[in-house]
């Protein structure tokens, strides 16, 4: 997607018209009013308790959703299978339907499977007479399936960490700046 803004770039110095329009929820105009909102409140409430207001407790109050969604996927990123295992039993129903419990059970399920699949490699490569041609190119393409999928699923997880952070960060700028 880049690479047409690098052809006009290389040609003539680039204008603000050659470049991809912003979302309409990623614009500064809407995520600095939307912390500037929460910051006048913390304000009142400060000056209602007489102490000084935080800039920490706006940007809780406006981002907890976001945070508190991803932060459930970094503990669970962090920690083995046996304790997301754990997890799961303990909160039982509520968290078993959830989209971030398959795309993780999915995840430690991929990075179970692949030393079996490497060690059937293995095995294939030593000369065993356990596993014939074909087996083990089908533990192949299931390692290499495994690696990729849980790929796509880690950078997924890394691409919505970095744009809760950039949305911060163009919220924080907008205020500063306004």
């Amino acid at each position: 997607w880049l690479n047409p803004l690098f052809k006009i770039g290389y040609k003539r110095k680039l204008k603000q018209d050659d470049l991809y329009s912003v979302l309409a929820e990623d614009r500064s105009q809407h995520l600095g009013e939307e912390l500037q909102g929460y910051w006048d409140q913390e304000v009142k409430r400060a000056e209602k308790d007489a102490r000084e207001p935080s800039l920490t407790k706006a940007i809780i109050k406006c981002y907890w959703k976001s945070y508190i969604v991803w932060g459930i996927f970094t503990f669970l990123e962090v920690k083995t299978f046996t304790y997301s295992a754990l997890l799961f039993r303990v909160c039982g129903s509520v968290l078993r339907r959830t989209c971030v419990e398959r795309v993780q059970w999915l995840k430690e399920g991929t990075r179970v499977v692949q030393p079996i699949f490497l060690g059937k490699m293995i095995s294939y490569v030593e000369n065993s007479n356990s596993v014939t041609l074909h087996e083990a190119y089908g533990y192949a393409a299931g390692l290499s399936t495994c690696v990729l999928l849980w790929a796509v699923l880690h950078h997924l997880y890394f691409y919505h960490i970095q744009r809760v952070g950039m949305r911060l960060r163009v919220a924080v700028c907008h205020m500063i700046y306004r």
